[in-house]
């Protein structure tokens, strides 16, 4: 059969902000929607999503084309094999190659020796914030840590991490969906820009090893020069991208629930179950993409070869048929990490023990400095792509402030 058309606008500022009210409307009517005007299937149940993850033969992870604001709407523009596709858009067996490269440098081992250095680099940042009484939790903490931490992972100067930031930033906006012809040029050079200094920096490595990822990215001549750089380009963005959302989504569930706050101080080791829930509930990227090899079938909908699909985190992960009281924080939930947003099988995001470490130890600096509350309605980032808060203002109780 052919897929559902959706009938409401998922673009609008509404939808962005609270998809999950139109993510449940979908699923009742079924697993599988059609776009029209994008040629984009929509994957919003649990059961379907899983079965397309773990077939990459037949769901390509290419990067086919992006999202951008057109004058009639948001356009699909195909990338005509023009990209150069690493990690998470790459199948196998290029896939298997690039993984083994970069995947020793986020083994939960490896992540775990950080743990000082995450820590270094929280405490005075979130000491401070409750000191002066309060402030942007965003701009203070979440954003800045993970480019710092993904930069000393790489090895790439912390005195960067600044404009770093700013091309991450541009690198994931122009994955939005929502930027117009202008402001996709504008973004583009700001890619060009990170692209040569991100080259710059491998060569640097190659001749002089910093200790960091980079040197084993420099000397691994299975890769190709575009390769190098576009997998350092996709770990920066990508990593810091999803761990400044998933610090920012911790914060505000804690900030709106001062009995988790407090229960959560009383036994700290349900920490690690609260960051979990906050993933499942609050997914840092609302949806991957994916692309047929042949023509199948998917929840009983027919789909040719080269049809395009979105498979939705944010609504798999709240479906109540895989997730009892989906849209209730359950610290007992069973199988508690069987949530879709690391994804899932080969492309089971590399840096998921990283995200959730910083996680943890931000929530254990944030719960250290007592009572606070957040001062403003959340507002998040306008994207297709990413669910991040725009900015978090936490205010602390007085005796904290001091």
């Amino acid at each position: 059969m052919k897929a559902p058309v959706v009938s409401e606008d998922l673009f609008s500022p509404e939808a962005l902000a609270d998809p999950y009210p139109r993510y449940q409307r979908l699923r009742e009517r079924g697993p599988v929607h059609l776009l029209p005007d994008l040629g984009l299937h929509l994957v919003v149940a649990h059961e379907q999503v899983l079965r397309a993850l773990e077939d990459p033969a037949v769901f390509s992870s290419n990067l086919a084309g992006l999202l951008a604001a057109g004058p009639g709407g948001t356009d699909f523009v195909d990338m005509g094999g023009a990209a150069v596709d690493v990690l998470a858009t790459v199948d196998p067996p290029r896939h298997t190659g690039q993984r083994a490269t970069v995947a020793p440098a986020f083994t939960r081992r490896t992540v775990a020796e950080l743990s000082g250095r995450i820590q270094d680099l929280l405490h005075p940042r979130v000491t401070a914030l409750a000191r002066r009484g309060g402030g942007d939790w965003m701009a203070e903490v979440a954003a800045p840590v993970p480019v710092l931490v993904i930069s000393r992972i790489l090895g790439l100067p912390e005195s960067d991490a600044d404009q770093i930031t700013a091309w991450s930033d541009a690198a994931i906006e122009l994955l939005s969906g929502l930027a117009g012809p202008d402001r996709m040029m504008h973004l583009a050079e700001q890619i060009l820009q990170v692209m040569r200094y991100l080259d710059e920096q491998l060569t640097r490595a190659a001749a002089r090893p910093c200790g960091g990822l980079l040197d084993t990215l420099a000397q691994d001549h299975t890769l190709t020069r575009d390769e190098r750089v576009q997998m350092a380009l996709q770990l920066v963005t990508a990593g810091s991208e999803s761990t400044a959302s998933l610090l920012g989504a911790a914060a505000r569930t804690l900030a709106d629930d001062p009995a988790l706050a407090d229960r959560l101080r009383a036994d700290p080791d349900q920490i690690e179950a609260s960051v979990e829930e906050t993933l499942r509930l609050h997914s840092p990227f609302r949806g991957h993409f994916r692309v047929t090899t042949r023509d199948t079938e998917l929840g009983g909908v027919h789909l040719p070869a080269r049809s395009r699909l979105m498979l939705l985190w944010g609504a798999v992960n709240r479906d109540p048929a895989a997730f009892p009281a989906p849209h209730t924080l359950d610290l007992h939930r069973s199988a508690i990490k069987s949530h879709t947003a690391f994804g899932r099988g080969i492309h089971f995001c590399v840096g998921a023990h990283l995200a959730r470490l910083e996680a943890v130890l931000a929530v254990r600096a944030l719960l250290d400095q007592g009572a606070f509350h957040a001062t403003s309605p959340a507002q998040y980032v306008p994207s297709l792509m990413i669910r991040r808060l725009t900015h978090l203002n936490l205010a602390f109780a007085p005796s904290n402030a001091a």
